[in-house]
């Protein structure tokens, strides 16, 4: 994780690793598949992204096979203990200010399972997401105040941001009540 908490794109992988093993027993290959597709719809195809393998998880005692023994005989593999601590460990880690697109991924994943964690731990993450986007709504806000940057089409651009940002702090607090 990187100092404040968030995490590093290595992370973000195994959070998608861990989760798809969330609902049972699965196959190796098909974890494997469904981590680097979902990653690449959310991001675009990425050499960052190709994440640590799943035999690095299994080494780590994160998972474990029910049957088989790994990449060679498509094992059948499961979460551990050590597994779910630190799936939840990932799903309460902050997320970085910006939009880039381990910021996307990050934010796409804790949702993807954020039914995993107790209630007043899902409540807390959407508070974190809105607290990000009030940032993101102060720091796009503060930029638009400055007319010395307003050439060309910049404050269009910003006033579409803002709409966006805006839609999502909504988003938010839609979440919260429906939770």
């Amino acid at each position: 994780m990187y100092r404040d908490n968030s995490l590093i794109p290595k992370e973000a992988i195994r959070m998608a690793a861990l989760g798809a093993l969330s609902g049972g027993p699965r196959a190796y290959a098909e974890i494997a598949s469904e981590v680097r597709q979902f990653a690449a719809r959310i991001v675009g195809p990425s050499l960052d992204l190709l994440g640590s393998s799943i035999e690095l998880l299994k080494f780590e005692g994160l998972i474990a096979p029910v049957s088989g023994e790994g990449f060679e005989d498509n094992a059948q593999l499961q979460l551990t203990e050590e597994g779910w601590t630190a799936l939840r460990d990932y799903l309460s880690a902050a997320v970085r200010p910006g939009v880039n697109d381990l910021n996307k991924l990050v934010v796409a994943l804790k949702l993807r399972f954020l039914h995993l964690l107790e209630k007043e731990e899902q409540l807390e993450q959407i508070e974190a997401l809105k607290g990000l986007y009030e940032g993101e709504l102060a720091r796009l806000s503060d930029l638009l105040s400055h007319e010395e940057w307003q050439q060309g089409q910049l404050r269009a651009w910003i006033e579409m941001e803002i709409r966006q940002v805006e839609d999502r702090i909504s988003w938010c607090d839609s979440q919260k009540t429906s939770l």
